[in-house]
């Protein structure tokens, strides 16, 4: 997922932040989180959670999710 991430994270870099957390050092932020799986991709607008989603995906279908979270038209 690393290169999909990073090219997603490169492509929208003005539009969107990626950060990682490790889920082996911060158990308790997996479970407040409820991280069941990984790769968990959790979306925050404005501080707060706006959605979340598991599950690998190509970079289309990434940003696309991450896009329709955020409800960014990227025709704007």
């Amino acid at each position: 997922m690393k290169p999909v991430v990073t090219a997603v994270a490169l492509e929208y870099r003005d539009t969107f932040t990626f950060a990682k957390l490790d889920v082996n050092t911060q158990p308790q932020k997996t479970g407040e989180y409820n991280i069941r799986g990984t790769p968990t991709y959790i979306v925050f607008r404005d501080g707060e959670i706006a959605g979340a989603f598991v599950g690998t995906l190509p970079i289309t279908a990434l940003a696309e999710r991450i896009l329709g979270i955020l409800e960014i038209d990227e025709t704007e």
